[in-house]
């Protein structure tokens, strides 16, 4: 058994490589946990990647419980840092931390964590992705960027490398010179691939795999394949691609195929390119439209600004936006007025509107039609939570 700060790097140690499972494969926690390196089922790095997932997710906290209650800022901190993989400045913003602030927070956050995985040392259940993860995955379909297609591939064909040329397999790839942004959650596109590829590669003769992209405007096919030596011995198990298909399925994209050969095999899935959303801010602080488009500028949104009523109204039946934030403070005709306007016209009634106001007054904003009420200064989380909980997503 380890000493507690033996554990304790360990823990460190496979956090900074929670993706990487070339690297996990043969990390002591990985054999501690699986001693068997053939049980069915995922191989040890999926299963160790999966174990500290959930115990990440364990810290959860409740919907109630405020970001910056200790447990729940260990949460995000974890998240932010290693699951999401954001850049050091962006969690500092994001959690209002100083440098030094941060890594002690992060230091006990992971202290914390490794309570909890030490709990789970053998004997440990065989961990699978199933359907009771459908909040976890809910909480990555509503945390929607752009994604570069070919920054993503090229990460993952780099990170399985090392894993085909230990078994001896050509990796190849197939991507057009031009890729469209889509929007999506990174973190779970980057799972589904390292997880097919890592399976296929380590089927027993196989030869070569390859990942393709095919684009047209409405959506990305994804196709990998491999082909089998022939003269190989008896073929392995038929990989389990189930809690693949669910994790395609939580990007909005469709499972197509998975057909499995004695030569070759093909697993395909489709993702969505999804339009720009138009989002109005009514302010006559252009400021405040221009601090928005900074909060959305990773985010699948155009934001185009009016700074008083008529335009706000005019642009709202032009446009159709997705959504409204409307300011109250606006000189001549105030924010109250304009959205007496807007859900009186039938062409505008529909639209959702969320009120960004100094003024602490949600009852009067609700009463009157608003979807829900921001308190100014607006930070970009706040944005972020009032799009998830008005959309659906961000």
């Amino acid at each position: 058994m380890p000493t507690e700060s033996e554990f304790l790097q360990q823990v460190k140690d496979v956090l900074s490589h929670l993706y990487d499972y070339p690297y996990l494969e043969s990390h002591p926690l990985a054999r501690r946990y699986w001693p068997e390196a053939g049980q069915p089922g995922p191989n040890r790095a999926q299963r160790l990647s999966r174990l500290l997932l959930e115990q990440i997710e364990a810290l959860h906290p409740p919907g109630s419980v405020a970001k910056g209650a200790s447990r729940a800022e260990y949460y995000f901190l974890l998240v932010y840092r290693y699951v999401e993989e954001w850049p050091l400045p962006d969690i500092l913003q994001e959690l209002g931390y100083s440098r030094r602030q941060f890594f002690r927070q992060q230091q006990k956050a992971i202290e914390m964590l490794a309570g909890l995985l030490r709990e789970k040392l053998p004997p440990a259940p065989a961990l699978q992705l199933d359907n009771g993860l459908a909040g976890e995955l809910e909480r990555f379909r509503t945390r929607q960027r752009a994604i570069d297609l070919r920054e993503v591939a090229q990460g993952v064909l780099d990170m399985v490398g090392p894993l085909a040329e230990q078994h001896s397999v050509t990796l190849t790839s197939d991507l057009p010179a031009e890729l469209p942004v889509i929007y999506g959650s990174r973190t779970l596109l980057r799972q589904v691939l390292l997880n097919i590829l890592s399976q296929l590669i380590t089927q027993p003769g196989c030869r070569q795999t390859c990942l393709q992209f095919a684009a047209n405007r409405q959506r990305i096919g994804v196709e990998v394949t491999a082909n089998f030596d022939p003269a190989s011995p008896e073929p392995g198990p038929k990989p389990e691609m189930e809690p693949v298909r669910h994790l395609v399925e939580s990007m909005n994209g469709q499972w197509q195929t998975f057909e499995w050969n004695a030569d070759d095999c093909s697993c395909r899935f489709d993702l969505p390119i999804g339009a720009e959303k138009v989002l109005l801010i009514v302010d006559d602080n252009e400021a405040v439209s221009q601090a928005f488009r900074r909060y959305l500028a990773e985010y699948r949104y155009q934001v185009i600004g009016a700074t008083n009523g008529p335009d706000a109204l005019r642009l709202a039946r032009e446009m159709s936006p997705a959504l409204i934030t409307l300011d109250v403070m606006i000189p001549n005709q105030d924010g109250w007025e304009i959205l007496h306007a807007l859900k009186r016209d039938p062409a505008t009634q529909q639209i959702p509107v969320v009120i960004c106001s100094v003024l602490e007054d949600p009852r009067l904003a609700r009463s009157l039609g608003a979807a829900t009420y921001l308190r100014k200064p607006v930070g970009q989380a706040d944005l972020l939570a009032a799009l998830t909980q008005v959309l659906g997503q961000v």
